[in-house]
């Protein structure tokens, strides 16, 4: 099957550094080559230049994975395509703002499917009335191949904070706590100091991430956090936010989600934090085993590829 991925137009593809879309859009042609698929990419802002690309390659499947795109879907000449939107705040319509737009062009497409990356997700469309024969659920996937694993926590009183630094993240609830590394870059917009080490390239976010005990991500809004993904592979216990947790069972032991009325409440949270590192230390093998569940082979082939050949 030829299949073509319309990316943002942003950044390049594989990203150097951060870039959580541009990411999994790479992790999707690997794993769909590997499957004996032709996948090509597009990646640019001009919307023409898409049309006038994928139409010129005659794709048998189209996947848009840039929200602001949407109005492209329906000039291609393919009639099998889908849009995933990657908003952090879909399930929060109150935060939605000047994204009502994208939102109603979302629903006024007629034949293009919608693959969302979580159950809320999915409810948010239908609710508005899209027709539920052309909403899937398609989670994001791991490269779980990629990640260094030691059994062995090398610093199992360090927890991680891995993730743009944004108010969106959050990070400044837990800035004080000197059990957390903070990692990643910033748009310098946030007003608070928060204490960054740096952003990793992909090669130390591979072979490093082991080395901690957990990772905190209190976002109050997400779609399908990657990043939960990848330090489960590495081996790491996770404590979210009730907005960070879509799609994982959080039964395990390993997943401890902060309610949102205490997610002021320093204390409880740096207790939480601090309890989840001590049994997620003795956990990581079981962690690891967990987020294969994950791993894009698994997701292509169970998930996704079904919902294109619908």
């Amino acid at each position: 099957m030829k299949i073509c991925i319309v990316g943002p137009g942003i950044m390049d593809i594989p990203p150097k550094g951060w870039g959580a879309v541009e990411i999994l859009i790479w992790d999707y042609k690997q794993t769909l080559e590997k499957l004996g698929h032709e996948v090509f990419i597009i990646n640019t802002p001009n919307q023409q230049d898409i049309v006038n690309q994928c139409n010129f390659y005659s794709p048998d499947f189209v996947h848009v994975q840039y929200d602001e795109h949407w109005p492209i879907c329906e000039r291609l000449n393919c009639k099998n395509v889908a849009i995933t939107s990657h908003f952090g705040y879909l399930e929060r319509p109150q935060f939605y703002s000047g994204y009502n737009f994208i939102f109603n062009g979302f629903l006024s497409l007629k034949r293009t499917k919608i693959f969302s990356l979580s159950e809320g997700i999915a409810k948010i469309y239908i609710n508005a009335g899209v027709n539920p024969n052309r909403v899937f659920v398609i989670p994001n996937g791991v490269r779980d191949d990629l990640f260094n694993f030691n059994p062995i926590c090398k610093m199992p009183d360090k927890s991680i904070c891995l993730a743009k630094v944004t108010t969106r993240k959050r990070q400044h609830l837990v800035r004080h706590m000197d059990s957390i590394d903070f990692i990643g870059n910033t748009d310098n917009s946030i007003p608070y100091h928060i204490p960054i080490l740096g952003e990793w390239d992909k090669d130390s976010l591979y072979e490093n991430l082991t080395s901690y005990a957990n990772l905190v991500l209190l976002s109050d809004g997400e779609a399908h956090p990657l990043v939960c993904l990848e330090a489960m592979s590495a081996g790491l216990g996770l404590v979210l936010s009730e907005y960070a947790s879509a799609n994982l069972n959080l039964n395990l032991p390993f997943i401890d989600v902060i309610p949102e009325f205490a997610i002021n409440n320093t204390a409880y949270v740096e207790d939480i934090i601090k309890r989840n590192r001590e049994k997620s230390i003795y956990r990581r093998e079981e962690i690891r085993e967990y987020a294969k569940t994950f791993s894009w082979s698994k997701i292509i082939s169970e998930r996704y590829l079904p919902c294109v050949l619908q």
